[in-house]
């Protein structure tokens, strides 16, 4: 018999850190635990992840030796900007002859706002480099940079990104002395001096703190006997190994959201809906679609900078908050949650007889407007009216919120008893104010993405699902579900990551040698971090706007074709999943062509366009072994093909369906299906750069593919 392969994650959140260990062959949970997150001792965060793996390990019976990744978020990156636990900066501003005066100007940033009230220091220097870079002039830089307060050092060259070998010797030089530094140029390959050396700054800047921390969460990793690699969760969702993340600790911002739409994806199996993360606290939305999350350019204060992260909204409503009074009625909910005011919950509380309900400020700067319950005679309130006990009084906590009912309603019906009305009433308006909050953003998301008539499902992860994700979900007359062990969700998101990177790089006007460049930089840095060459996919992208190749590698560190066994769906299985997807009865629905790992699938379905005329439609989807739903478009075409023809019809179909509008031409989605893997074309920007792209894409393929067109763009 084989010995068992298990994938650990590690959630860090502002309350607790969890643990999951997963399965790598079943995906089944097979252990979790949870320690308070370790925020004041003296390793940090860090001193939380291993006591969380180590208690994982012994009340689960793994071995270590059973463990093949080990996988963590964190808030550290997010927090130090957010509270300004961060090493002042020293810019080395680089540029020769005519550039040296906007150079000069463009890396002296002064402090960095980073939140309001918190700044960042830096201190510049600035070397000519029209004849050269002299070592000694560097180190003299270097050492006023330190002298003045520096902890750590950009290098930042004007054309960087064409040649930084200049970049590249002063932090070498930096290193020598003992400081942490970063080329600015490493971390991004766009156009935009100012921009990139901000950026730099921002990653220069936690360095320090972020290299403690993977240094000690490494070293502990080793002494309990886990040999894996220790990967980190990016803010874009993947992850990455920590030798990555000691070079860019700025990919890490928003890891913890980002572990909880890693989940959705590869755990829950969400290809097009709304993800709502609800904690204790807050709640974070995410809207995906056609199995990707939405992705923005991330920012710290007021700042852009040249990092993509996913483009989750967060919102002051979670499954502790704390409903207030204004005037003798309900008026709002939150922010502040029943655990950071030092309550109890109202579905947990043992003996709910004879409290009475007193509004009050439960912190200093809070308003006095907060209500909560307390005994006759008693100077403090210990039990919070929170939107979990809401969810209880009304039936709907069923899995992790559940608590007593009849103790929410005895806390409830004690606030009643104040402002009028019944329990039940009192529940109604509370969620109704939780759904206040969050309706509008998820909206928001579905119009920004035009799909405001589609009737995308909202998914509920995190512990406080079931107290805010039902009630809104009925408020925009959508389905909703609650993920499986939804309270753990970012842990196992974490344990399941893909890893991931990116590369981005200013072009003109992009040639095939530009593209497949990209692709082949993005590609090998997954490869250096593990992740398996057979699993790697590739999407490039050409914003024309902004003059940007993008190419985005994700792979996993196993092939997951490999390791699988037993609980697969059968054909029956996925019939009836495409289906739902393709929202028709099984018999309608007809398989196209399928490999061991991927099937195509399709319909026939009568719509009525701008809701009158009937036209006939062919939705598709792809499905993957598991069941997952890779791919599902609403009307498309689906041609199987040898490899050597699919080049001239991916020109000819993305020529004759392209559309014209302001921005010239626009060619339809168009995806290819090989044996294991789906590439996605639909970034590109005309029919020969996807033409270019899918002779790169079938260059060593013997079997047949199947090109997909999305015809209606």
């Amino acid at each position: 018999m084989s010995a068992r392969r298990v994938k650990v994650g590690i959630d860090v959140g502002g309350t607790f850190t969890h643990a999951v260990a997963v399965d790598a062959a079943t995906l089944e949970l097979v252990g979790k635990s949870v320690v308070p997150t370790t925020h004041h001792a003296r390793e940090g965060v860090a001193r939380g992840v291993v006591d969380a793996l180590q208690k994982l390990l012994l009340e689960a019976r793994i071995a270590p030796s059973e463990v093949v990744l080990v996988a963590h978020s964190t808030t550290q990156a997010t927090n130090a900007l957010l509270e300004g636990d961060v090493a002042p900066v020293g810019i080395v501003g680089l540029a020769a002859g005519a550039a040296a005066v906007r150079a000069k100007r463009e890396t002296r940033l002064g402090d960095v706002e980073l939140a309001r009230g918190v700044h960042l220091r830096t201190f510049s220097r600035f070397l000519d480099t029209a004849h050269g870079l002299k070592d000694d002039d560097a180190r003299r830089a270097l050492d006023e940079l330190a002298a003045e307060g520096a902890r750590a050092v950009v290098a930042s060259q004007a054309f960087g990104v064409e040649d930084r070998v200049h970049e590249e010797r002063v932090v070498e030089l930096a290193r020598e002395r003992g400081l942490p530094a970063t080329a600015a140029s490493e971390l991004s390959q766009i156009w935009g001096l100012r921009i990139r050396t901000r950026t730099a700054v921002i990653n220069a800047s936690m360095l320090p703190k972020m290299l403690e921390t993977a240094n000690l969460t490494e070293s502990a990793l080793k002494e309990s006997g886990v040999t894996a690699p220790l990967m980190v969760l990016r803010s874009d969702g993947g992850i990455m190994d920590i030798e990555a993340m000691r070079k860019r600790p700025i990919l890490t911002m928003l890891s913890g959201p980002a572990a909880g739409v890693a989940a959705a994806l590869l755990y829950e199996r969400l290809s097009d809906g709304v993800f709502v993360e609800v904690g204790g606290t807050s709640s974070d939305i995410c809207l995906i679609r056609r199995g990707r999350p939405r992705l923005t350019q991330g920012s710290v204060g007021r700042h852009r900078l040249f990092v993509r992260t996913l483009d989750v909204r967060t919102v002051g409503v979670g499954g502790g908050s704390m409903l207030r009074v204004r005037r003798g009625k309900l008026c709002e909910i939150g922010p502040r949650s029943a655990h950071i005011a030092g309550l109890g919950y109202d579905a947990f509380e043992e003996r709910p007889e004879g409290l009475e309900a007193r509004v009050y400020a439960p912190l200093e700067r809070d308003p006095a407007e907060y209500v909560a319950l307390a005994r006759p005679g008693a100077e403090r309130a210990s039990v919070a009216l929170t939107t979990t006990g809401a969810a209880n009084v009304l039936g709907l906590a069923h899995g992790y919120s559940k608590g007593d009912a009849t103790s929410a309603t005895s806390c409830w019906s004690a606030l009643a008893r104040t402002i009028g009305g019944s329990a039940q009433a009192a529940a109604e308006r509370a969620l109704d104010l939780a759904a206040d909050k969050v309706a509008p953003v998820v909206k928001a998301l579905l119009a920004e993405a035009k799909l405001g008539r589609e009737r995308l499902p909202v998914v509920g992860g995190g512990g406080g699902a079931e107290a805010v994700v039902p009630w809104t979900a009925k408020r925009l007359g959508l389905e909703h579900r609650i993920a499986k062990n939804a309270e753990v969700i970012s842990a196992i998101g974490a344990a399941l990551g893909i890893v991931q990177d990116s590369v981005e790089r200013s072009v003109l006007e992009p040639s095939e040698s530009d593209l497949e460049a990209v692709r082949r930089e993005a590609e090998a840095s997954v490869v250096r971090m593990g992740a398996e060459a057979g699993s790697i996919e590739v999407h490039v992208e050409v914003d024309r706007r902004a003059r940007v190749v993008r190419a985005t590698a994700r792979g996993t560190p196993d092939l997951r074709t490999r390791e699988l066994g037993g609980k697969l769906p059968g054909e029956d299985d996925l019939r009836a999943v495409a289906a739902r997807i393709l929202k028709v009865e099984a018999a309608a629905v007809t398989k196209l062509s399928g490999s061991d790992w991927l099937s195509v699938w399709t319909a026939e379905r009568r719509v009525r366009l701008l809701g009158i005329f009937p036209v006939m439609r062919t939705p598709l989807c792809v499905l993957d072994r598991e069941g997952v739903v890779r791919l599902a478009l609403d009307d498309a075409e689906a041609t199987t093909c040898p490899p050597h023809e699919v080049e001239a019809l991916v020109r000819r179909r993305a020529s004759e369906l392209a559309t014209f509008g302001d921005g010239g031409m626009l060619p339809p989605d168009v995806f290819l299906v090989k044996s294991a893997q789906l590439a996605d074309l639909t970034g590109l920007a005309t029919p020969d750069q996807m033409a270019a792209m899918a002779r790169m894409e079938v260059r060593g393929a013997a079997a047949p593919l199947v090109v997909i067109v999305s015809r209606r763009g």
